[in-house]
């Protein structure tokens, strides 16, 4: 035993003996799992190979005359060891050598002769005797973290592991199932009906009929029969799994009926309502309505024989919506419940109308809501004749103010009270101090500030003009060591972000290391936790002896101090009552005073923050959205004054009073930051159209949805709830954040009202993420059940797309280019589809432009990477009208005017391509050019676009090498980037871009920003990346003359490669 042992246990190849070879198949439970599986499959294949393995030992599996592998047959045994790991992901060793054993044997078997395979199948046959145990309803608890799971959980646990075995089957079709294929199918969607029935709200409540113990019993004898499969050797037993499947189905109709009667009895039970979640939001019920209205115009085959019951269920709830938005209503304290009920009755008709259920179920369910809908509705009569009679009293919310959706009101800085003394400590132990590479490190409590502090010594001018380079990266929990090189590298701005994502561990930390070495470089490291993390990439930060510093923020004392002989500690301590005060004013009125009969109640008020910085801020946002008034004040200090008694964790119960105050609209926008990673920087433009696919958002009139969403995002940034990671150059939210603390609070309030539950149940997805390379079998089955599904990010495109009716935003990581389907051109909800990699037009959809055919118009708001070779497929965009952003790649020049809603346009042409320009859309708003090369009277097109605010020019040049601007042009251009544009001299007329507030040159070959610069007294910035000394030169006189003339506004900044 113990030779044996040492020869499992060597990676190099080894021969077994005879002795060997039997000791290693009787024990092999015994032996720990094997270093890998090409390991295991080498040695398996030296075991084969000995002449005397089969006489030794397998006599006994010769019996056995239905069982014979061959690929497709062996590939389905794969499979399903590959889903029982994925499924039962059981700690114990055995099992774990026993499923790799199989999975590594059958993947053997595909590849071998067949006389390779007969020797093979009988430890095929081994092991699969022993997985039996699995294609039976588990008895015990799911996973380790659960210690009990109700049986609807594990019956739906258990077909969710059985579909895709029996998905696969259907795709490799081997011979013996030709003539029962389409009973397979049948029994597909019996499985289907029963895993959506056991999420629909029936389902989770108890009857003398208990349908759970018949499904249970149906789904152990369908489990018997899907293992019977990896035994099955040819056509010979197919007549006897034709009558296994008749009487099988015959069970599953017999469970329908019990279903039925189940239904029926709990309908009549004042009990049957089910909480969703207790967050609400009424514009579900306006995505409801929406998905109504679709079913009966689109999809009346599925609904014969209750479309009236459909139309009275959509005018009901249109009723029910109405009655809500009343707005004396509005103010009365049992309106909570009356919204949560509606929220989950929309729920569950959302739920029955967009998954797949049997004709005779609607029948069943429909007259059931309007039961619900009818008792809500008299609710609200109650209520209203409670509030009429005087019965109860309208209870006086404090009234929201109109957001400012930043209109009319200026970006505020991060406000900072109480650490003036201390900036100017930290930022002199930056810029002063020795020349070796030294750590300092802020530490204090969450929420004390020090992020906000470290913030402003980052852009502090004496410490902007120190150093070479700068660069912040956040480490938090959830420490990524390529997240975080990558952020450094994106800082210091010596790559792009493409490819920058390219590239791999190894080649970040090179790149890191060229970019530091011999730079003096400050480096923000961000609410770091532990010296594991500094540990695992502080060595790669290069040390010339030229003062460079790293700054920490950390919760820790030790972790600053544990990091290098030589670091400084800092800490920053709670504000005093005064600086509470001082910030709240600063937070509530700007650079107004309080008013006299506020002041008292308002300094109750900041002491009761008990001296953190953050509760201040969320609390100050607070009382900014409510009327001045003394006694609303005074019910914020109440409320305050009772959360600090009731808790020990004050600091959490403070935060949440912020969350209580919020509209209900706002409440699951915010705690959907919950499903991001903590201190993840969330994209603005993603956030804003998940909130849209998730029904959170209103349908107003004249405004898209996404515009609508960004007003509920700058109202939460208003009410410091987020707070601004990222601003594009017109001062829009590009990216955002929220503090540990409100993120723990999201996650908390998430999972006590069962609102991330609700966001993240499969069968419910309206937003699904795909991020494996490639999509397996069990992944293409799982995505064959989204028809819910609104935002999808996958690899590649799949067949099972087509069905997606209601997707309304898809992103295609594809690595290749790929071609675009006709079918995702012709669904009527898609908004924004994005490729990561060029897309082209389909082959057939061009013939269709040059035979003149008639194009169903689209709903497409924005393509991102398209490419268009050939006019005639430039024709193909007339069927997207109400595209708004188009970034696309042209081997031939397009003239797009046509697209009379194009906002924000990105056109890249082939290297040293002549761009015949000819017209451009006016309705303009940004437009991006890379790569291009044209005449000035082409280029005066661009100037002439009314309603131009940014404009990009990249890798571009001008005939002639110069740029002449005229009068005229330009008018409402705010933002001029030029990144490496070569030869070109600008030479501006006496009055160039009247607007301009930001020019950025970068890589740029220029020898100087042109003179009449200086009078344009909007600018705010300038930037100079990488270019001559000369137009370093011009900018800081620019700056100059425009300080003299009063504009101290004006920054410059400054990258260079010393």
């Amino acid at each position: 035993m113990a030779t044996l042992m040492l020869k499992l246990k060597n990676p190099q190849l080894t021969e077994f003996s005879e002795s060997e070879s039997l000791e290693l198949m009787e024990n092999r439970n015994k032996y720990p799992i094997l270093p890998s599986m090409t390991t295991w499959m080498l040695k398996l294949q030296l075991l084969l190979e000995n002449p005397d393995f089969e006489d030794s030992w397998y006599h006994e599996l010769m019996k056995n005359k239905n069982f014979e592998t061959y690929p497709s047959h062996a590939s389905l045994i794969q499979f399903a060891a590959i889903k029982i790991k994925e499924k039962f992901s059981s700690n114990d060793d055995q099992v774990k050598y026993l499923l790799e054993n199989l999975e590594v044997s059958a993947l053997y078997c595909q590849f071998k002769s067949r006389q390779d395979n007969k020797k093979i199948s009988k430890i095929l046959l081994l092991l699969l005797q022993e997985i039996g145990v699995f294609f039976t309803v588990p008895k015990q608890q799911l996973s380790k973290s659960s210690t009990y799971n109700p049986p609807d959980e594990i019956l739906d646990f258990f077909i969710d592991f059985l579909l895709p075995i029996l998905d696969y089957i259907l795709i490799i079709q081997p011979d013996f199932i030709v003539s029962v294929e389409g009973s397979i199918e049948v029994l597909w969607n019996k499985l289907s009906f029963i895993l959506n029935f056991l999420g629909d709200t029936p389902c989770l409540h108890p009857s003398e009929v208990n349908p759970l113990t018949h499904i249970e019993s149906v789904l152990n004898k369908f489990g018997s029969f899907l293992y019977s499969f990896f035994f099955v050797r040819n056509q010979v037993l197919a007549p006897r799994m034709d009558w296994e499947l008749s009487d099988l189905l015959r069970n599953f109709e017999l469970v329908e009926a019990k279903i039925k009667e189940h239904c029926i009895l709990v309908s009549n039970m004042p009990s049957c309502t089910t909480r969703k979640t207790a967050v609400v939001s009424l514009f579900i019920v306006d995505s409801l309505l929406n998905d109504l209205t679709h079913l009966l115009n689109h999809k009346a085959d599925q609904i014969v024989g209750v479309n009236d019951q459909i139309v009275t269920l959509h005018e009901e709830l249109t009723l029910l919506r109405s009655s809500l938005t009343d707005t004396t209503l509005q103010q009365h304290p049992q309106l909570e419940e009356l919204l949560i009920q509606t929220t989950d009755i929309a729920y569950e008709i959302e739920y029955i109308i967009n998954n797949t259920f049997p004709l005779w179920y609607l029948p069943l369910r429909l007259p059931q809501f309007m039961d619900k809908i009818k008792r809500i509705m008299m609710g609200i009569k109650e209520t209203k004749k409670n509030i009429d009679t005087g019965i109860v009293e309208v209870e006086n919310y404090p009234t929201e103010q109109v957001s400012s959706q930043e209109k009319g009101r200026p970006i505020l800085e991060d406000i900072v009270v109480g650490f003036d003394n201390k900036e100017t400590e930290i930022a002199e132990q930056l810029v002063r101090g020795p020349e070796h590479l030294q750590i300092i490190s802020i530490f204090g409590m969450p929420g004390v500030g020090k992020t906000t502090l470290s913030k402003k010594l980052y852009n502090n001018l004496s410490v902007v003009h120190h150093f070479d380079k700068r660069a912040w990266c956040v480490v938090s929990q959830t420490y990524n060591k390529k997240n975080i090189f990558s952020e450094i590298l994106r800082s210091v701005k010596d790559h792009d972000k493409e490819t920058i994502t390219q590239m791999d561990d190894e080649s970040l930390v090179e790149a890191l290391y060229k970019s530091l070495i011999k730079r003096r470089y400050l480096i923000v490291v961000d609410d770091i936790w532990d010296m594991n993390s500094w540990n695992d990439f502080g060595r790669y930060f290069p040390d010339d002896k030229n003062g460079s510093r790293i700054l920490f923020t950390t919760r820790h004392k030790e972790v600053g101090l544990k990091a290098s002989h030589h670091s400084v500690v800092n800490e920053l301590l709670i504000l005093s009552d005064v600086e509470c005060w001082e910030l709240l004013q600063r937070k509530v009125f700007q650079k107004e005073h309080c008013p006299l009969e506020l002041v008292d109640i308002g300094k109750q008020i900041a002491k009761n923050c008990q001296g953190l910085p953050l509760a201040v801020v969320v609390i100050g946002a607070v009382l900014e959205k409510i009327e001045m008034k003394e006694h609303l004040w005074h019910k914020v200090a109440t409320s305050l004054s009772s959360v600090i008694s009731e808790d020990p964790n004050k600091f959490g119960n403070i935060l949440e009073l912020s969350y209580k105050h919020l509209p209900m609209h706002l409440k699951p926008c915010f705690l959907y930051f919950g499903a991001f990673q903590e201190d993840e920087k969330v994209s603005v433009e993603e956030l804003t159209r998940r909130w849209v696919c998730e029904g959170f958002i209103k349908k107003e009139e004249g405004k898209s949805s996404e515009d609508v969403a960004y007003e509920y995002l700058v109202d939460l940034t208003d009410r410091s709830l987020i707070q601004v990671a990222k601003r594009t150059s017109l001062g829009r939210v590009k990216t955002c954040i929220v503090h540990d603390l409100l993120y723990d609070m999201c996650l908390r309030i998430g999972e006590e009202q069962n609102f991330l539950k609700e966001v993240r149940s499969f069968k419910r997805l309206k937003i699904c993420i795909w991020s494996d390379e490639n999509l397996s079998i069990s992944a293409l089955t799982q995505l064959k059940r989204l028809v819910n599904v609104r935002y999808l990010v996958i690899p590649y495109i799949v067949p099972q797309m087509e069905k997606f009716h209601k997707l309304e935003f898809l992103y295609v990581q594809n690595d290749t280019e790929v071609e675009i389907p006709d079918f995702l051109l012709e669904m009527v909800n898609l908004r924004h589809m994005i490729f990561k990699v060029y897309s082209r037009f389909s082959k057939s959809y061009i013939r269709r432009v040059t035979e003149d055919e008639i194009f169903q118009i689209n709903n497409l708001q924005s393509i991102s990477n398209l490419k268009i070779s050939k006019k005639m497929e430039g024709e193909i965009l007339r069927c997207s009208p109400n595209l708004c952003k188009l970034k696309c790649f042209l081997e031939e020049f397009q003239d797009l005017s046509f697209l009379h809603r194009l906002e924000s346009l990105r056109l890249t042409y082939p290297p040293h391509y002549v761009t015949h320009l000819i017209s451009l859309p006016l309705n303009l708003r940004k437009l991006t050019l890379v790569r291009f090369y044209m005449s000035w009277e082409r280029a005066k097109i661009i100037g002439r676009l009314p309603n131009l605010v940014v404009l990009k020019l990249q890798e571009c040049s001008f005939e002639g090498n110069q740029w002449n601007t005229t009068e005229g042009e330009f008018q409402q251009l705010k933002v001029l980037k030029l990144s490496s544009v070569h030869d070109t001299e600008c030479n501006a007329s006496s009055d160039p871009f009247p607007r301009l507030e930001q020019l950025v040159l970068k890589y740029c070959n220029l020898e100087k920003i042109p003179s009449s610069f200086c009078d344009i007294q909007t600018l705010k910035m300038i930037g100079v990346h990488y270019c001559r000394q000369s137009v370093v030169e011009s900018a800081m006189q620019i700056q100059e003359e425009q300080r003299d003339m009063g504009n101290e506004e004006l920054q410059v900044i400054i990258s260079s490669y010393t």
